[in-house]
């Protein structure tokens, strides 16, 4: 081999591996973005979508269960019993039916829609056809309830096995790709980012050892910048991480929260006041509900308009935060009704901080633009020293009655709930 052919050799072989490396380091960089893009994807996806496969192996050793219970009991009749292990079998063919639809269409049970990618969209429909095949092996287990003779149980048995391991391959790739998808596949990017790593490790090998030394420095260098992007797209990975926890956070908060007003919504008081219920049990520390309805408001909306309605709403939880004490929570139960749980505090003050609640809504003129009125609460009143809570339902279920007493009474007024409980 002459000097040229050599040198077109060593430079064929250089260029080749740094073209290598550069198509890895792309590689990586592009599926790495591309992944955290997409990341939106919620959990449950992925949660369904690994059930259907734990419930296609579910159904299979059901039928291989259920195909030894027929054979032991020696039944000649038809193969349908009411048992558990029947029961079983038909709940997971059922939930299994229903994950493949959601899976394939996207259509989630809450009413959003989730587009399947590519890889998906042929998954189910295409050459792999999951759908259908998914189907039909549901079809193919059900066959076992309309089956009489032992013979054709034993067949049916083989046809299910041979379709639920060729399904299950499928499966697992299906599940795969959707975890690659959603939120949770931080892991599989850092097994990406080894793989990556690796393969250019051995490229760089290979240059040592069929390149000449004069090109070990420059093999070197290429090492050096590469392990540098793999550097930057580990923070990057650590950076996107913190904003995914803090919208995690963040969608926490809405979740405990009302929109508009910024109060903790009704999920949030079911749960303190099952707190307080219990803590009055154990330590007996009083606590007192309020329950408050907006009068006539629904004229406020027919006359002025929703956007009206919604800002009369937010000064009033205004006026009820800056009304009760640092420790005491306010909640929208719903619509123009709230409600504030006073922990540690005895009648007499409770009633106080109700009637001042009362006045200071009463007194409040609400201005919007050229547009002024006024509005009055009605009010409900519960202390544990009056009747004792056994649960949630119960307590608020009293306050509410005294909160409609007041309304019957007049409205623009405090009704406790003594005056309206039966002994």
């Amino acid at each position: 081999m002459n000097i040229l052919s050599l040198q077109r050799s060593i430079t064929l072989k250089y260029v080749v591996a740094l073209l290598l490396i550069a198509l890895l380091s792309s590689a990586s960089f592009y599926v790495l973005f591309k992944a955290l893009e997409e990341s939106k994807n919620t959990a449950y996806i992925v949660n369904i979508s690994g059930k259907q496969r734990m419930l296609s192996q579910h159904i299979a050793l059901a039928l291989h269960r259920l195909h030894k219970d027929i054979e032991d009991s020696k039944i000649n009749e038809g193969i349908v019993h009411n048992n558990i292990l029947v029961q079983t079998l038909m709940a997971d063919i059922k939930e299994m039916s229903e994950a493949n639809r959601i899976l394939s269409t996207g259509f989630l049970p809450n009413g959003s829609k989730v587009k399947l990618s590519r890889v998906l969209d042929e998954t189910y429909f295409g050459d792999v056809n999951l759908k259908k095949r998914v189907d039909e092996y549901l079809e193919s287990a059900y066959e076992i309830f309309k089956m009489s003779k032992h013979s054709d149980v034993d067949i049916l048995i083989e046809k299910v096995d041979r379709l639920s391991e060729l399904l299950l391959l499928d499966i697992d790739r299906v599940v795969m790709e959707y975890q690659e998808e959603g939120e949770e596949k931080l892991k599989d990017l850092r097994w990406l980012e080894v793989v990556t790593w690796v393969l250019i490790i051995i490229v760089l090998l290979l240059e040592v050892i069929f390149i000449f030394q004069p090109l070990t420095r420059e093999i070197v260098d290429l090492y050096r910048k590469n392990e540098s992007i793999l550097n930057n797209l580990e923070n990057e990975v650590l950076i996107r991480t913190m904003k995914l926890e803090d919208a995690n956070v963040k969608l926490k908060d809405l979740a405990l929260h009302d929109p508009l007003t910024g109060l903790r919504n009704r999920l949030t008081l079911e749960k303190d006041v099952e707190r307080a219920i219990s803590h009055e049990r154990d330590h007996k520390a009083p606590y007192a509900v309020l329950m408050f309805d907006i009068d006539w408001f629904k004229d406020v909306n027919d006359t002025y308009g929703h956007d009206i309605g919604d800002r009369v709403i937010k000064e009033i939880s205004k006026i009820l935060k800056e009304a009760v004490r640092e420790n005491d929570k306010v909640y929208r139960a719903g619509g123009e009704e709230f409600v504030i749980l006073l922990n540690r505090i005895d009648y007499t003050d409770v009633s106080n901080i109700a009637e001042k609640i009362r006045k200071l809504i009463e007194q409040h003129v609400f201005s919007v633009d050229d547009i002024s009125f006024s509005k009055t609460i009605s009010c409900g009143l519960y202390h544990s020293s009056i009747i004792e809570g056994e649960n949630v339902d119960h307590v608020l279920k009293l306050v509410d009655r005294a909160l409609y007493k007041s309304k019957l009474n007049g409205r623009n007024r405090v009704t406790n709930v003594s005056l309206i409980h039966k002994k």
